[in-house]
């Protein structure tokens, strides 16, 4: 495959785009987040294993936002949005 006029493989990108850090997974508290959430977290001091639901989660992400936007723990925190929609709405 050509990515900007380079041959580029698709372990490559695989690579690059460092999915192991993305993937959600089930933490012992039972919540999914990835590798990239927690760091997000850890740099506000919040230790998801505190928490047993997102709700919960949400409201002290949602706390730190109204003190002190910052884009990335906003971006965490619309992913975490979006697992509550989507475990909570009715198909």
């Amino acid at each position: 495959m050509k990515v900007n006029n380079s041959e580029v493989s698709i372990e490559n990108l695989a690579k690059i785009a460092d999915i192991d850090n993305i993937i959600l997974k089930r933490r012992n508290n039972g919540l999914l987040l990835s590798d990239y959430q927690i760091s997000v977290l850890e740099r506000f001091n919040i230790n998801y294993l505190n928490f047993s639901d997102f709700r919960s989660l949400m409201y002290d992400i949602e706390s730190i936002l109204n003190d002190d936007y910052d884009d990335e723990l906003d971006f965490v925190g619309s992913q975490i949005a979006e697992l509550i929609y989507y475990k909570d709405t009715k198909k």
